[in-house]
C-alpha cells in the first residue's frame, strides 16, 4: 500500500500537491463521464500497465535535470512533475534556479550548483501513481474522453493547477511555470487546441478556463501560434470571455526573477466557450542576421527579446503622460478648428494641425494612441523617450513617425442645403434668369479604419488581410532602431560634410592670408629697393660733384648735406632727418612723396 505523506510534517508545496490531488480526485469522481462498471452495457476499463521504478545514481539524475530541466525529466520518464519534484528534494539534488533556462537561451552567465556527495549513491524514482490518477487513466481512453476529462478537471481548479501537473494519457497539461520553468518549453507541452470542421473551414474552440491558464503560462504570441490566429484575435477572445491577461512588463519581470502577481479568473456571466474561424494568420517575425547588426551582441539580444514579447497594454491601463497631454492638445485643436471653420476662416489661416489631428479619424485615434503607448512603454526601459509631438528618441536620435488612415470613396449624398441650392438653380433656369450652378462634390471620402504607420519614411506598416498593426509591434520597435541608425549615419555624413566644408574654408583662408602676407612683403621689398636706388643715385651724383674739382666751402657744405639726405633715403642706414624725421621705407612712393606745407584754411 502506498504510504500517504504526513500533512503535519510536509512542506507548504507538498500540502499544495496533496490539496491539488484531492481536488482532481473529487472532480473526476463527480464527472458524468466516469464509469467504473465493466459490464457489457458500460464502457470497458482499460488496465494501465504498471511500470517498474527507475533506478539510477544521484549523479545521473543530477546531470539529466541540468540538461533538460525537471519538467523534461518528468516528461521523459512519464512522471508527474510534482511527484518527481518531491523525490528530487528528498534525494538532496540541487535544481536550476528561477530564470536559469531563460538566461541560458540568451547566452547570459548562469550558475550551476554542485551536487553534494555521495554522487554515486543509488536512488529509486518511484512511479507510484495515486489511486485517483490510476482510475483517471483507466477511464480516459480516446480523444473525446480526454477532452471531457480535461474540461471537468480544469473547471474551478485553475488556481490549484499552478503547483502541479495534470497528466492525461502521457501528456502534461498546464504545468507550473509561472515562476520557474521556461515558457517556450511550456508552450510545447500544452496540447493541441480543440477544433471542428464546418463548410470546409476549420474553427477553434476556446474554453474560458483553458485559455485563461494558457495566456498566463506563455505570452499571447505563443498562444496565437497554437491556435493559428493573430495576437489581436486572442486578445479579443479573452476580452469577450472576460479573461484577464498579463499586464505590461509581466514577462520581463518573470525573466528577471522579480515577484509577479497572477490575476485570478473572475466570476462572469458570459459564455464559458466560444468558437472562431482559424484564419491561418500566424505572423512570425523573420529576424535575420542583418537585423540590428549595427548593435553589439548584448544590446541586440536585449532589444530582440523585448521586441518578441511586446504586447498591447490593457485598455483601462493609464497611458504614457506625454501621450495623454498630446491627446488633450488634439481635442483642443479640433474644437478650435471647428470654431474657426464656422466663422469662415480660410484653411490656410487656421492653426497648423498637430500630429494625428487630421490624419486619422476620432474612432481610430484611441487605437493609434494605444499602439504608441505600447511601444514607448516597452522601449522606455531601454533609454528611449518621447518628444512633445510624439517623436521617438532612440539611441539619441529623434525618429519621426507618421500615421495615416485610409479612406474609401463613396457617392456623395446631397444635404438639405445643397438640395435647396439645386432647386433654386433649376427654378432660375426656368425663368430664364441667369444663375450659377452650385458646386456640389460628387464623392465623399470616409475613413475606413485601415492604419498605415511610416517610420522616418523608410519603412511602413499597414493593416492588411494577413495581419494588423498590433501584430507587428515588435517589427515597429525594430524599425525605430534601424531608422535611428539611418538617422545617425545621415547625421554623421552631414557633420562630416560640415567639417570638411569648414576645413576647406579654413584652408582657403590660410592660403589667402599667406598670399596677402606674401604680397605685402614683396611690396615692402619693392619700396625698400626703390629707396635704396634713390640713395645710390644720390651718392653717385655726389661723387661726380666731388670729382669735378670745383669745390668751395659752399660746395663742401652741400656735399655734406647731400650725403645726409642719401643716408635718409637709404633703408639700410635709415638716418633720421632733423625736419623729415625717419622715412617709412616700407610704404610706396605715393605714400612717401614729399610735399610742401601750405596754409590751412578753417
Amino acid at each position: 500500500m502506498q504510504n500517504k505523506p504526513d500533512v503535519n510534517n510536509s512542506t507548504e508545496e507538498d500540502q499544495q500537491v496533496i490539496k491539488t490531488e484531492q481536488t482532481i480526485r473529487i472532480e473526476l469522481e463527480d464527472s458524468p463521464i466516469i464509469e467504473e462498471n465493466s459490464s457489457s452495457e458500460g464502457r470497458e476499463g482499460i488496465a494501465v500497465p504498471e511500470y517498474s521504478d527507475i533506478e539510477m545514481t544521484r549523479q545521473q539524475l543530477y546531470e539529466e535535470i541540468w540538461e533538460i530541466s525537471v519538467a523534461g525529466v518528468a516528461k521523459k520518464y512519464n512522471l508527474t512533475y510534482a511527484h518527481l519534484m518531491k523525490q528530487i528534494k528528498e534525494a538532496g539534488i540541487p535544481i536550476p534556479a528561477s530564470g536559469y533556462w531563460t538566461k541560458l537561451n540568451f547566452n547570459k552567465p548562469v550558475t550551476k550548483l554542485e551536487l553534494p556527495e555521495p554522487a554515486d549513491e543509488k536512488i529509486v524514482i518511484s512511479r507510484t501513481i495515486p489511486p485517483t490518477r490510476k482510475k483517471k487513466q483507466q477511464i480516459i481512453t480516446d480523444e473525446n474522453s480526454v477532452r471531457t476529462a480535461k474540461d471537468a478537471v480544469v473547471a474551478e481548479s485553475s488556481q490549484t493547477l499552478e503547483s502541479s501537473a495534470l497528466q492525461v494519457a502521457g501528456q502534461i497539461l498546464f504545468p507550473s511555470t509561472t515562476k520557474k520553468d521556461d515558457h517556450s518549453e511550456v508552450a510545447q507541452m500544452i496540447g493541441t487546441p480543440e477544433t471542428y470542421e464546418q463548410y470546409g473551414r476549420t474553427y477553434n474552440i476556446y474554453d474560458r478556463e483553458i485559455l485563461y491558464n494558457e495566456v498566463w503560462l506563455a505570452p499571447v504570441t505563443e498562444i496565437a501560434k497554437r491556435y493559428t490566429v493573430s495576437n489581436v484575435a486572442i486578445r479579443k477572445i479573452c476580452q469577450s470571455l472576460d479573461i484577464p491577461t498579463p499586464p505590461v512588463g509581466y514577462w520581463a519581470k518573470l525573466r528577471a526573477d522579480k515577484p509577479v502577481t497572477r490575476i485570478p479568473l473572475p466570476i462572469s456571466s458570459k459564455p464559458t466557450k466560444k468558437s472562431g474561424v482559424r484564419t491561418g494568420t500566424d505572423f512570425t517575425q523573420q529576424i535575420d542576421k542583418e537585423t540590428l547588426s549595427f548593435l553589439n551582441e548584448e544590446n541586440r539580444s536585449v532589444i530582440l527579446s523585448v521586441a518578441t514579447q511586446i504586447m498591447l497594454p490593457d485598455e483601462n491601463a493609464k497611458m504614457h503622460s506625454t501621450i495623454v497631454v498630446h491627446c488633450k492638445a488634439i481635442m483642443e485643436w479640433k474644437k478650435k478648428n471647428k470654431e474657426q471653420a464656422l466663422r469662415g476662416f480660410n484653411r490656410r489661416s487656421m492653426d497648423t494641425a498637430l500630429f494625428l489631428a487630421d490624419t486619422v479619424s476620432e474612432e481610430s485615434l484611441p487605437r493609434v494612441l494605444h499602439i504608441l503607448d505600447a511601444l514607448i512603454k516597452a522601449m522606455e526601459p531601454l533609454e528611449c523617450s518621447l518628444t512633445n509631438d510624439l517623436k521617438f528618441i532612440v539611441n539619441g536620435e529623434t525618429v519621426p513617425i507618421s500615421v495615416t488612415e485610409a479612406q474609401d470613396e463613396i457617392t456623395h449624398i446631397p444635404t438639405k442645403e445643397e438640395n435647396l441650392q439645386l432647386l433654386k438653380y433649376e427654378e432660375d433656369k426656368r425663368r430664364n434668369t441667369w444663375a450659377s450652378k452650385p458646386k456640389i462634390r460628387k464623392n465623399d471620402y470616409v475613413y475606413n479604419g485601415r492604419i498605415t504607420v511610416s517610420i522616418y519614411s523608410a519603412k511602413s506598416f499597414r493593416d492588411c488581410k494577413s495581419y494588423v498593426i498590433e501584430d507587428r509591434l515588435g517589427d515597429l520597435m525594430i524599425a525605430f532602431y534601424e531608422a535611428s541608425n539611418i538617422l545617425r549615419q545621415e547625421r554623421e555624413v552631414r557633420e562630416e560634410n560640415v567639417r570638411k566644408r569648414i576645413e576647406e574654408e579654413r584652408r582657403k583662408e590660410e592660403h589667402r592670408q599667406r598670399v596677402n602676407e606674401e604680397v605685402d612683403q614683396t611690396l615692402i621689398l619693392e619700396n625698400l629697393s626703390e629707396d635704396y636706388d634713390i640713395a645710390c643715385k644720390m651718392r653717385r651724383y655726389i661723387a661726380a660733384v666731388e670729382a669735378s674739382g670745383n669745390l668751395n666751402p659752399k660746395s663742401i657744405e652741400w656735399i655734406k648735406w647731400a650725403n645726409a639726405k642719401a643716408d635718409w633715403y637709404d633703408p639700410i642706414i635709415a638716418r633720421e632727418d632733423e625736419l623729415f624725421g625717419r622715412r617709412d621705407h616700407k610704404r610706396n612712393a605715393d605714400q612717401k612723396k614729399l610735399e610742401r606745407n601750405g596754409y590751412k584754411w578753417w
